[in-house]
Protein backbone atom coordinates (compact mmCIF):
# COMPACT_ATOMS: atom_id res chain seq x y z
CA UNK A 1 0.00 0.00 0.00
CA UNK A 2 2.83 2.95 1.09
CA UNK A 3 4.21 1.59 -2.86
CA UNK A 4 1.09 2.31 -4.45
CA UNK A 5 1.06 6.02 -2.29
CA UNK A 6 4.71 6.57 -2.97
CA UNK A 7 4.12 5.76 -6.85
CA UNK A 8 0.87 8.12 -6.45
CA UNK A 9 3.05 10.83 -4.96
CA UNK A 10 6.58 10.94 -7.61
CA UNK A 11 3.53 10.84 -10.14
CA UNK A 12 2.01 14.17 -8.92
CA UNK A 13 5.53 15.51 -8.38
CA UNK A 14 6.60 14.84 -12.22
CA UNK A 15 3.57 16.01 -13.38
CA UNK A 16 3.01 19.28 -11.32
CA UNK A 17 7.38 19.77 -12.53
CA UNK A 18 6.24 19.10 -16.25
CA UNK A 19 3.58 21.93 -16.15
CA UNK A 20 5.47 24.36 -14.17
CA UNK A 21 8.47 24.19 -17.15
CA UNK A 22 5.68 24.89 -19.91
CA UNK A 23 5.85 28.73 -18.52
CA UNK A 24 9.94 29.06 -19.21
CA UNK A 25 10.84 30.93 -22.00
CA UNK A 26 14.08 31.92 -23.01
CA UNK A 27 15.47 34.73 -25.49
CA UNK A 28 15.48 32.35 -28.78
CA UNK A 29 11.66 32.01 -27.92
CA UNK A 30 10.92 35.03 -29.18
CA UNK A 31 13.38 35.48 -32.45
CA UNK A 32 11.62 35.65 -35.73
CA UNK A 33 8.60 37.97 -36.52
CA UNK A 34 5.61 38.84 -34.69
CA UNK A 35 2.28 40.59 -36.35
CA UNK A 36 -0.36 42.15 -34.88
CA UNK A 37 -3.31 42.14 -37.50
CA UNK A 38 -4.82 45.29 -37.43
CA UNK A 39 -7.94 43.39 -39.51
CA UNK A 40 -9.16 41.30 -36.08
CA UNK A 41 -9.31 44.45 -34.03
CA UNK A 42 -11.91 46.93 -33.68
CA UNK A 43 -10.83 50.55 -32.71
CA UNK A 44 -12.51 50.52 -29.01
CA UNK A 45 -10.38 46.66 -28.23
CA UNK A 46 -8.51 47.44 -25.13
CA UNK A 47 -6.14 44.41 -25.60
CA UNK A 48 -4.13 43.93 -28.93
CA UNK A 49 -1.63 40.84 -29.18
CA UNK A 50 0.88 39.63 -31.18
CA UNK A 51 1.36 36.31 -33.07
CA UNK A 52 3.93 34.71 -34.90
CA UNK A 53 3.51 35.78 -38.47
CA UNK A 54 1.90 33.10 -40.42
CA UNK A 55 2.49 33.27 -44.00
CA UNK A 56 -0.40 34.50 -46.63
CA UNK A 57 -0.69 36.49 -49.57
CA UNK A 58 -4.01 38.01 -48.68
CA UNK A 59 -3.36 41.58 -49.26
CA UNK A 60 -5.98 42.60 -46.62
CA UNK A 61 -3.08 40.88 -44.00
CA UNK A 62 -0.89 43.68 -45.22
CA UNK A 63 -2.40 45.73 -42.64
CA UNK A 64 -0.37 44.94 -40.18
CA UNK A 65 2.07 45.99 -37.60
CA UNK A 66 5.21 43.89 -37.19
CA UNK A 67 7.71 43.06 -34.82
CA UNK A 68 11.38 40.99 -35.55
CA UNK A 69 13.04 39.77 -32.78
CA UNK A 70 17.34 39.20 -33.94
CA UNK A 71 19.58 38.01 -31.36
CA UNK A 72 22.11 40.24 -30.01
CA UNK A 73 19.41 42.62 -28.82
CA UNK A 74 18.67 44.23 -31.94
CA UNK A 75 14.68 43.96 -33.31
CA UNK A 76 13.33 46.03 -36.44
CA UNK A 77 9.40 47.20 -35.93
CA UNK A 78 7.33 48.09 -38.77
CA UNK A 79 4.46 50.77 -37.59
CA UNK A 80 3.59 52.24 -41.24
CA UNK A 81 0.27 50.14 -41.80
CA UNK A 82 -0.04 51.14 -45.55
CA UNK A 83 3.38 49.96 -46.76
CA UNK A 84 2.84 46.22 -47.71
CA UNK A 85 0.18 47.90 -50.27
CA UNK A 86 3.02 49.63 -52.01
CA UNK A 87 5.10 46.45 -52.05
CA UNK A 88 7.37 47.54 -49.61
CA UNK A 89 7.73 47.44 -45.99
CA UNK A 90 9.69 50.30 -43.75
CA UNK A 91 11.56 48.73 -40.88
CA UNK A 92 12.82 50.98 -37.86
CA UNK A 93 15.98 49.58 -35.80
CA UNK A 94 15.11 49.36 -31.80
CA UNK A 95 16.94 46.87 -29.26
CA UNK A 96 15.14 44.62 -26.89
CA UNK A 97 15.30 43.38 -23.37
CA UNK A 98 13.61 39.99 -22.10
CA UNK A 99 12.33 39.56 -18.27
CA UNK A 100 12.38 36.35 -17.39
CA UNK A 101 10.98 36.74 -14.21
CA UNK A 102 8.21 39.40 -15.29
CA UNK A 103 7.60 37.51 -18.72
CA UNK A 104 7.61 40.93 -20.08
CA UNK A 105 9.41 42.04 -23.25
CA UNK A 106 10.77 45.58 -23.55
CA UNK A 107 11.29 47.22 -27.13
CA UNK A 108 13.15 50.50 -27.34
CA UNK A 109 15.80 52.68 -28.61
CA UNK A 110 18.99 54.34 -27.62
CA UNK A 111 20.23 57.58 -29.15
CA UNK A 112 23.97 57.21 -30.31
CA UNK A 113 24.78 60.36 -29.21
CA UNK A 114 23.89 59.91 -25.19
CA UNK A 115 25.77 56.77 -25.21
CA UNK A 116 28.51 58.52 -26.38
CA UNK A 117 27.83 60.94 -23.70
CA UNK A 118 27.54 58.45 -20.88
CA UNK A 119 31.16 56.34 -22.38
CA UNK A 120 32.89 59.70 -22.53
CA UNK A 121 31.56 61.35 -19.18
CA UNK A 122 29.37 59.25 -17.22
CA UNK A 123 29.52 61.64 -14.31
CA UNK A 124 27.91 64.58 -16.37
CA UNK A 125 25.24 61.79 -17.70
CA UNK A 126 24.02 61.26 -14.60
CA UNK A 127 23.91 64.55 -13.15
CA UNK A 128 21.69 65.52 -16.09
CA UNK A 129 19.43 62.62 -15.18
CA UNK A 130 19.32 61.48 -18.52
CA UNK A 131 17.11 58.40 -19.91
CA UNK A 132 19.88 55.46 -21.25
CA UNK A 133 17.27 54.50 -23.39
CA UNK A 134 13.52 55.47 -24.75
CA UNK A 135 11.14 52.70 -24.47
CA UNK A 136 9.09 52.18 -27.06
CA UNK A 137 6.26 49.42 -26.39
CA UNK A 138 6.22 46.85 -23.80
CA UNK A 139 4.88 43.77 -24.34
CA UNK A 140 3.25 40.81 -21.87
CA UNK A 141 3.62 36.93 -22.94
CA UNK A 142 -0.06 35.80 -23.07
CA UNK A 143 -1.35 31.80 -24.15
CA UNK A 144 -3.63 32.14 -26.65
CA UNK A 145 -6.81 29.53 -26.84
CA UNK A 146 -4.90 27.69 -29.49
CA UNK A 147 -1.86 26.93 -26.57
CA UNK A 148 0.63 28.84 -28.96
CA UNK A 149 1.98 32.56 -27.06
CA UNK A 150 1.02 35.56 -27.94
CA UNK A 151 2.25 39.12 -26.89
CA UNK A 152 -0.25 41.50 -25.41
CA UNK A 153 0.43 45.07 -25.54
CA UNK A 154 0.96 46.74 -22.14
CA UNK A 155 2.57 49.95 -22.94
CA UNK A 156 3.12 51.67 -26.65
CA UNK A 157 4.77 55.36 -27.39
Amino acid sequence: MNKAIFLVLICFVIALTANAQDNLYYEFDFYGTWTLDLNEYELEDDIYIFKKEKSSNNQQEKLNILVTFLESSKCRVNYDRTSGFCGTETFKDYSWSFDKDLGIINIYHSVELLKEFKEQSPDDFKDFGLPEKYNSMELKIVTLQDESIGLEILDWE
